[in-house]
């Protein structure tokens, strides 16, 4: 029974059903149903790794800027305010940024209408929260973040 049980857990863990994931402390979370255009793990990668990233909270309609270094480091700059960070991207999709000493939080991004990218924090209820929307993508750290 016992081996019964850990092959279970086992093959749950490893091969979660494709509306489950894991949430930010490596948990199995309950079905919840993604928007369509939400970006898989291989997705975020080519769009954010060693690129400047320009972006506006849906709420404060704050500006920023971002560089997301391929080592993991990100550097951002907002109302003349400039802070540091780890960032990375989960194998359940989703893009997780640690600021400062501040904990990590991870969210997934959608693309919308042609080019336009937002990030949205995953509510169990499925009534998903816009937090960010990107405005624009450039290779490499022009700006010397």
């Amino acid at each position: 029974m016992r081996l019964y049980l850990f092959t279970l857990l086992a093959t749950m863990l490893l091969f979660p059903g494709p509306a489950t994931s894991l949430d930010e402390q490596g948990r199995i979370e309950a079905e919840v149903s993604l928007p369509p255009g939400t970006l898989n793990s291989a997705e975020l990668l080519v769009l954010f790794n060693n690129k400047t990233v320009f972006s506006i909270t849906a709420v404060k309609q704050q500006e920023s800027v971002s560089y997301y270094d391929s080592n993991g480091v990100i550097r951002q700059q907002r109302n003349g305010i400039k802070r540091t960070g780890h960032w990375r991207v989960t194998e359940n999709s989703r893009i997780c940024l640690q600021m400062e000493e501040l904990p990590e939080k991870c969210r997934i991004i959608v693309k919308e209408d042609g080019d336009d990218y937002k990030k949205y924090i995953v509510r169990k209820n499925g009534r998903h929260q816009h937090i960010v929307s990107y405005t624009e993508f450039r290779t490499g750290n022009p700006l010397g973040l």
